[in-house]
């Protein structure tokens, strides 16, 4: 079976402003064999411009004269913005000297309309076609060139030019038209000393140049250019700069790790000593002490990561977890922890949360966390009265499930000319001696190499009216996301009641409308007592939100206002309390619920449960987020190595608390000679310890055949990518960087049981 192959169709711009004449084109191009032509008509030299800016056309055939004007002022004008598009030009005129004229305006053939052929426009077409695609060419390779070059006819007058010897020559283009023959040739005899050019030369901009003579075609030359500027001192400069900067590099990662371990340490300490006091018996205002203890704490970890993030990204060596983590649980987690600082500065901090959000993301939530302290503690330390607020929604972006982030604040914004500094390295909006906030600058850029890791995008946008509003977009999906469809359904069930909020405070108002929006409920906002009043009175209200916060209003007062409905309970009633800093009473009125400031989904799932269910308020003191641990009988013996005290009281604590045998040893040395005379389960091992470190003593224990299956924790201040090599290396079965993560450790050494449990029953 033989396939036919249709010949490809030629577009033609025909810019003639007579019609007979367009017809008659029309005719003989349509006569032309072999190839079809579709044919354009612009009656201008307007239109053909426009015609030209829509669409690629493989040739033009111009009219010489259309309402005054010349088609050699139009193929001038226009071949230069479109070089690909051979122009022809046709004419009935007789003049000699027309067809050098059409020459040097740039067309590639002229045609009288008395004497036109189908033969001679296909031939003057093909001709225009090839000699186009020959000079495209030509050109692409002379720019590619890495010397200048200039070819000239056998009259000397340069005919072919690149830009590396127009820079050379210091050429450079009129404001009107292009650069001429005349101009490359004038530049050429400037540098020509008694009618010779030069060896070599040097410009006014301290550029040396090589010059190569050399014969071309038809009796012409080809001139090169070759920039030969300090060649050596450069290639001396790069290698020395190269081995300076491998060096200091060297020197900058050292002293990080150095200081990575000495300030890991004690946070260590610290971090675990709070989770120890956290299970031991505590009143409310003791636990909030405790929580403001180790937020600081995590705080200032995160200070050390962002300072050895930057050193990681600069050397390509960040990795990122892809673990199923709950988003809401650290936004919201995120916002308590910068809550304290807000409310000393009389700021209002409000998170805005979908209730249709997927509850189970995947990703890397501590870098999610990281980036939002840096986002909303910025929002704060710049906003010196009114709001900032953290709003997050769920998209589909490109088929991809997308987070979208908004963090917007009423402080006084960014000048549009230090915008660009923002996400800059060691660049400050406000850099000046009398700045009022401190900073080391890397905050935003360590936030824009971390999105741009996952994937995401990050950018700026001023308020409307004042303040600063930053977007986040990360790709979050999971195969989990029809969580948030549970709720949904019960979200949707509240659709139509009638909430009423009573608060001063925009921020809180406006978190409370975007939430009773999504669920379809209709808010009624309150500034005062008497505007309160009047909507109790006026409307059957399903819940009053009332605020701590507005010290002139009394609840015992307002309540007796609301319209009764038989049948019905009065409305749920909500507490919006101070920040855990500041500790609110509930002024004698029992609620529903009090939500803590600020409140995100909890406010959600209280009208769920009180609305649907109307069941009583939790137990007054009762800690929802906080889980005793009861000692949990275990069969792991476990030995810890540790040269730190502080650490191995925590260690000893927390780990006996969950119901673990466990022994210590003060270093690496004291671990293998215990070995030798008792029998464990599982290995703690610290790395940088006196005598013998954990390197070296996990590969001695390694060494004895009873204890090469015995699993071995590394266990490191040392947070670098090698570290965790190093003692992969060594024999280690896991490692974990300190402060340690108590939970994954914890959840580790189940595992080890459950395999344990599992290998025994087998035998």
């Amino acid at each position: 079976m033989s396939i036919e192959i249709k010949p490809r169709e030629t577009t033609v711009l025909l810019v003639e402003d007579d019609r007979d004449d367009f017809f008659l084109t029309e005719d003989l191009l349509k006569c032309i064999p072999r190839e079809p032509h579709r044919v354009v008509w612009a009656a201008s030299y307007d239109a053909a411009k426009l015609e030209l800016s829509e669409r690629p056309f493989d040739v033009a055939l111009v009219d010489y004269r259309i309402d005054g004007r010349t088609g050699l002022e139009f193929i001038s004008e226009v071949g230069v913005n479109f070089p690909h598009c051979p122009m022809i030009l046709l004419t009935g005129l007789q003049d000699p000297e027309l067809d050098l004229a059409a020459q040097q305006a740039g067309a590639v053939d002229y045609l009288a309309k008395d004497s036109l052929t189908s033969e001679l426009l296909d031939r003057s077409i093909r001709y225009a076609r090839q000699n186009t695609q020959r000079w495209t060419l030509l050109n692409t390779v002379l720019e590619n060139a890495a010397a200048g070059v200039v070819s000239c006819d056998a009259n000397g007058l340069p005919v072919v030019w690149n830009k590396r010897a127009l820079a050379a020559l210091q050429v450079e283009p009129p404001k009107q038209g292009k650069i001429s023959s005349a101009m490359v040739r004038d530049a050429l005899s400037r540098l020509m000393v008694d009618g010779v050019l030069p060896e070599e030369f040097r410009t006014d901009a301290k550029r040396s140049y090589q010059l190569g003579i050399s014969a071309g075609s038809d009796g012409g030359t080809v001139i090169s250019f070759h920039d030969v500027s300090s060649r050596a001192r450069t290639e001396q400069l790069l290698r020395q700069a190269a081995a300076d900067a491998e060096a200091a590099n060297q020197a900058k990662s050292n002293f990080l790790a150095t200081m990575s371990h000495e300030l890991r340490t004690p946070l260590n300490g610290i971090l675990g000593m709070s989770r120890v006091l956290a299970l031991s018996n505590l009143d409310s205002s003791q636990r909030d002490h405790l929580s403001v203890i180790r937020g600081s704490g995590e705080a200032l970890l995160q200070i050390i990561n962002d300072i050895l993030d930057l050193s990681k990204i600069e050397a390509g060596r960040v990795e990122l977890d892809d673990t199923e983590f709950e988003i809401s649980s650290v936004l919201e987690d995120t916002v308590k922890l910068l809550a304290s600082t807000a409310f000393a500065k009389g700021l209002e901090l409000a998170v805005v949360l979908d209730p249709l959000l997927p509850q189970a993301m995947n990703g890397d939530p501590l870098r999610v966390r990281q980036i939002l302290i840096n986002l909303v503690g910025n929002a704060i330390k710049f906003t010196t009265a009114g709001s900032v607020v953290l709003s997050a929604k769920h998209e589909i972006r490109e088929g991809l499930s997308v987070v979208h982030l908004v963090i917007t604040d009423t402080g006084n914004g960014i000048a549009p000319d230090k915008v660009d500094l923002l996400f800059k390295k060691f660049s400050q909006v406000d850099s000046s001696n009398t700045r009022n906030h401190s900073g080391t600058g890397l905050g935003l850029a360590l936030c824009k190499e971390l999105v741009r890791l996952m994937k995401g995008s990050i950018w700026y946008e001023p308020g409307e009216r004042q303040g600063s509003t930053f977007h986040l977009c990360l790709p979050l999906g999971s195969e989990h996301e029809a969580v948030g469809l549970a709720r949904q359904a019960k979200v949707r069930a509240l659709a139509g009641s009638r909430l009423l909020v009573v608060t001063p405070s925009d921020a809180i108002a406006k978190v409370v409308q975007c939430y009773a929006d999504v669920m379809g409920q209709q808010l009624f906002w309150a500034k005062s007592e008497r505007e309160a009043a009047a909507v109790l009175q006026q409307n059957q209200i399903a819940a009053v939100i009332l605020d701590s916060m507005d010290t002139t209003t009394d609840p015992r007062n307002l309540l007796r206002n609301v319209r009764p409905t038989p049948g019905v309970k009065g409305p749920v009633l909500l507490h919006v309390d101070g920040y855990p800093a500041q500790g609110h009473q509930a002024n004698g009125i029992r609620y529903d619920e009090t939500l803590p400031r600020p409140f995100g989904l909890g406010f959600v799932d209280a009208l769920l449960r009180h609305l649907q269910t109307r069941q009583p308020a939790p137990v007054a003191g009762s800690q929802p987020g906080h889980r005793e641990t009861a000692p949990t009988p275990s069969r792991l013996r476990i030995l810890m190595a540790e040269d730190n005290a502080p650490n191995r009281l925590v260690a000893s604590a927390l780990l006996r608390s969950a119901g673990y045998e466990l022994e210590m040893a003060e270093d690496g040395l004291q671990a293998v000679e215990m070995v030798k005379t008792k029998t464990f389960d599982v290995i703690l091992m610290d790395v940088q310890m006196p005598r013998l470190d954990g390197i070296a003593a996990t590969q001695r224990l390694r060494a004895q055949p009873a204890l090469r299956d015995v699993p071995i924790i590394g266990l490191t201040a040392s947070a670098m990518k090698q570290d965790r090599e190093r003692c992969l290396q060594a024999g280690m079965t896991d490692y974990l960087p300190k402060p340690v993560d108590w939970d994954r450790l914890l959840s580790l050494l189940e595992n080890i049981e459950k395999a344990a449990k599992l290998k025994l029953n087998a035998a």
